[in-house]
């Protein structure tokens, strides 16, 4: 980038450059492998122009959860909990799983993130899960209480059950994403979700 096409950057244009190069290299390097400087000559810019718009790594970790917030769009996820035309618990399950596999999928550098700020012990790695994640458990636990309450689910925490449901859904998209095998491609992502709830909800069942 040439000192001239820097100048035709806002400052807002500048600010989402930087996050969107952050996003990508803390995807590729981690975040501890990944230094301001770094992040400075991917864009062939200087580190105190980064500064300039965050001046502590906490408030560019910020400006990733809001980015990543708005690309997932989790307002699509809350209509597809709560505002179904026709309810029917595998068939919301199923559509939320599926639309899970696939943003996993296309959303790459999320999973990456997640990852690498697990592995790291870093500090992003609770807010990216009580961000993105949480709601879908939270969910499921409340279904899940429900069914127990109508007798058709059997006793148990319904916090574990569905932190189980989650933790397989998660596992499928890791192993997509770190193997890249065959088997575990999503290229029949709907099976694979299908197969998962049901799964789920049949070890849950009484009868």
């Amino acid at each position: 980038m040439t000192n001239k096409q820097r100048k035709k950057l806002s400052s807002e244009e500048r600010r989402n450059l930087i996050v969107q190069t952050a996003i990508g290299m803390f995807a590729q390097q981690g975040f501890r492998g990944t230094r301001v400087k770094d992040i400075a000559e991917r864009m062939g810019t200087s580190d105190a122009l980064i500064f300039q718009h965050f001046p502590t790594k906490r408030e560019l970790y910020n400006a990733i959860l809001d980015e990543i917030s708005t690309r997932r769009h989790f307002k699509d996820v809350e209509e597809l909990l709560y505002y179904a035309p026709s309810y029917d618990l595998e068939d919301v399950l199923t559509r939320l799983s599926l639309w899970f596999l696939r943003q996993s999928t296309e959303e790459e550098a999320l999973l990456r993130l997640i990852l690498y700020a697990a592995l790291e012990r870093d500090e992003l790695l609770e807010e990216l899960v009580q961000e993105h994640y949480q709601r879908i458990v939270d969910y499921v636990a409340y279904e899940v209480t429900e069914g127990q309450n109508s007798g058709r689910f059997r006793a148990g925490d319904p916090g574990d059950y569905a932190r189980s449901f989650f933790a397989g859904l998660f596992g499928l998209a890791v192993m997509a994403q770190v193997l890249r095998q065959r088997d575990y491609r999503m290229s029949d992502a709907e099976s694979l979700a299908r197969n998962h709830v049901q799964l789920f909800l049949r070890g849950l069942e009484t009868r």
